[in-house]
């Protein structure tokens, strides 16, 4: 039954995944890539911020690795961010701890493209804070599920991974890159730049070759603006748009670049 069991989640991943989820993975090392409030796209109870970052490398180093055979591993190295409910007395860097330290070795994964949704199967298996479970935050290590399932956001270039998970109290927010991307401002970093990020009413776009279109997509993916002709330091005004988290694409002939906006 065991063996049924890692064949059928095998042919799942193989039908939905490849080329877009399998790889490795980690928390992008930005502000704003860890953060909670009372409703997907709110971050008014708490986002990490850039001195956090730093303060939480031990967290950022953490990767997340979907391979093609359907197996899962969390890799956490010597430290990981430990929590009071993983009996340390304050956050701080630590030694991980089981089941949330990647000694699992029966982890598996799949991925739903059409419901955008990544499930996680083996107790620990979790991205990026392991308390964060579906419909609670769970306050012992002994409560880890068996299964997690995160609805997921991909970029268009595929390698940017935007989670909004309902914990029952609020929603978390994370953001993850696929390895070789340093960070999402990293993504084609060569073809424009948009300034300022953080924005409030207006943004500009410098870009090193011609722009054909502007998209921006909301964390859903959902298109939310367009504009196509965009003339060099061309200023676009983003007043109407809702405060939050965005991905702004630019288009060149056949040529893409994306990158994370922040609109505040």
């Amino acid at each position: 039954m065991k063996k049924y069991y890692l064949i059928l989640l095998m042919a799942v991943t193989t039908t939905f995944a490849f080329g877009q989820i399998d790889g490795t993975w980690r928390v992008a090392p930005m502000a704003q890539s860890l953060a909670v409030g009372p409703a997907k796209g709110d971050f008014s109870w708490w986002a990490i911020d850039d001195a956090n970052v730093q303060t939480r490398a031990c967290l950022y180093d953490d990767t997340y690795v979907f391979n093609k055979d359907g197996s899962f591993e969390n890799v956490m190295g010597s430290e990981t961010w430990l929590e009071p409910w993983q009996g340390v007395a304050s956050e701080s860097c630590g030694a991980p701890v089981a089941p949330h330290d990647g000694s699992n070795t029966s982890m598996l994964w799949t991925y739903d493209a059409t419901a955008g949704t990544v499930t996680l199967v083996g107790v620990g298996a979790h991205l990026a804070l392991p308390k964060v479970t579906n419909g609670k935050e769970i306050s012992d290590p002994k409560d880890a599920p068996a299964s997690i399932t995160y609805p997921v956001v991909l970029s268009p270039t595929n390698d940017t991974m935007t989670i909004d998970i309902d914990f029952g109290g609020g929603f978390w927010h994370f953001v993850l890159v696929k390895d070789g991307t340093s960070s999402v401002e990293d993504v084609e970093q060569d073809m424009f730049n948009v300034f300022p990020n953080p924005a409030t009413d207006e943004i500009t776009i410098n870009s090193t070759e011609s722009v054909d279109q502007v998209v921006i997509y909301d964390v859903t993916g959902k298109e939310v603006f367009s504009q196509v002709g965009v003339a060099a330091n061309e200023t676009i005004n983003v007043a109407t748009l809702n405060r939050g988290l965005y991905m702004i694409e630019v288009r060149s002939g056949v040529k893409k670049s994306t990158k994370r906006l922040v609109l505040n």
